[in-house]
């Protein structure tokens, strides 16, 4: 542990808000302090928190808050006021206040619904969302980066999208300390395509220590047209259900026939921390898919899955995966459905996963082996154990209507483990610890591996 004011010279040397946009608070310097990261900030009180731990990593950790160093603009003791864009929801009813300081924002409300369009380009402006209605929603549009703060705000919608962020820039979005936020859109009719009941078409960047809870009955919960990352500061994420998938990244606009994994603008990254957890249930089909070309890195963090569905996944994308730390939990009920999918190799290199398949014909750790012209990436199908440590319990059977059979670890191509320990308890006659085309395409050259 660090003392803050040991190190408060050398964090404070971080850039300072211009000073026009700050305010004296009114509790004095030596009782209270500032993290400030761009337009949002968290408080703490100095006799409390006067010490905190700063890691190698660049992470920052006050009590049970995390944060990314990185993020940080400044440490001050005096109370940042930021101009921001207010919407606040009651009921049947919604308020929009915009800052005087703000420019290029307009708005119209329909009782709940509001629509907010921004035109400045030159200034990532701050929407702070409040408050719960029962048929209400928000879109914005934007051609500009944009940070979101939801504080306390929960909405259902039944005109598309409960949260329609309409840019295709990155979207920082904080879940405020303390709060649940919540958005859910209704059964739509069949003319209604909107993708998600929380829907970004850009990349979207999620942050803080508080709660989000997300159900989407249309199709997706949560989707982002590019990439969606999670920070070491995040919370819990609740996905508690979803007609298609829980987590969508990716629009088809990069879905064009490649012959290696080479990541571009579609994929999912987990940079959690202890803290961190998301879990998924109740979708149609995949939990959290990287899909057009897309790929997927877990770097810490827990998430937690529950694979219902026939012929659905939990984690699945059409590149590589990627995991190097945090923790993969995935307990496979559906029929012919897998626990991690990928649509060419997996790098599986620290953290751990636990696997519980009892779906007739499900995988545990399935690595495909395309060569269709319909795939996105083609051949891959290799898994390589690398430090992970995979626990996986097989009590399914066989799937009567294709004669697939029950698998903890399926490699289309090959499987090497160099590290990490791997245990497999098979409980069904008719299903199969590993699977690889050949015993010769099964390198065993480190770790431990029991099959029971």
């Amino acid at each position: 542990m660090k003392h803050l004011y040991k190190y408060a010279a050398a964090l404070v040397m971080l850039p300072l808000f211009a000073a026009t946009a700050q305010a004296q608070d009114t509790t004095t310097p030596s009782q209270k302090f500032y993290i400030c990261e761009g337009y949002d900030d968290e408080d703490y009180n100095l006799e409390k928190h006067s010490e905190f731990d700063l890691s190698e990593e660049g992470i920052l950790r006050i009590g049970d808050d995390v944060f990314d160093i990185a993020d940080i603009d400044s440490i001050t003791f005096s109370k940042p006021q930021f101009p921001s864009v207010d919407i606040h929801w009651e009921g049947t009813t919604a308020t929009v206040t915009v800052d005087s300081r703000i420019t290029g924002v307009t708005y119209t409300v329909n009782g709940a619904h509001v629509l907010v369009t921004c035109k400045n380009t030159t200034t990532e402006l701050l929407y702070v969302l409040s408050g719960s209605s029962t048929d209400g929603s928000l879109v914005l549009n934007s051609s500009y980066k944009t940070r979101i703060n939801l504080n306390g705000v929960n909405l259902t919608s039944s005109k598309g999208a409960a949260l329609d962020i309409q840019c295709g820039k990155r979207i920082e979005m904080k879940l405020m300390k303390n709060t649940v936020n919540s958005f859910a859109d209704i059964k739509a009719a069949s003319e209604d395509d909107h993708k998600a009941a929380l829907n970004c078409e850009g990349h979207l960047e999620i942050k803080g220590h508080g709660t989000l809870n997300i159900t989407g009955r249309t199709k997706h919960a949560l989707k982002v047209g590019e990439y969606l990352k999670i920070k070491p500061s995040t919370g819990t994420i609740n996905i508690l259900g979803a007609a298609s998938d829980g987590i969508h990244c990716g629009d088809g606009t990069n879905c064009l026939l490649e012959q290696d994994a080479d990541p571009e603008d579609n994929y999912f990254i987990m940079n959690g921390s202890d803290s961190t957890v998301i879990n998924v249930s109740n979708c149609g089909k995949d939990c959290i898919d990287s899909d057009d070309y897309g790929s997927m890195f877990i770097n810490g963090g827990t998430i937690n899955m529950e694979i219902s569905q026939v012929d659905g996944n939990g984690l699945c994308c059409d590149s590589i995966i990627h995991m190097t730390g945090g923790k993969v939990v995935a307990n496979v009920t559906g029929a012919v459905s897998n626990g991690l999918r990928s649509a060419f190799d997996m790098y599986l290199e620290g953290g751990s996963i636990e696997c519980n398949v009892s779906g007739d014909g499900s995988k545990g750790i399935r690595g495909r082996y395309l060569t269709t012209a319909t795939a996105t990436v083609t051949k891959g199908g290799s898994i390589n154990f690398d430090g992970t440590d995979v626990k996986i319990v097989l009590t399914g059977g066989t799937y009567t209507t294709d004669n697939s059979n029950c698998q903890g670890i399926r490699a289309e191509n090959y499987l090497y483990q160099t590290a990490g320990n791997i245990d497999i308890t098979v409980s069904n006659p008719d299903a199969r610890a590993i699977y690889t085309k050949s015993s010769t395409r099964d390198k065993w050259e480190g770790g431990t591996r029991n099959i029971h």
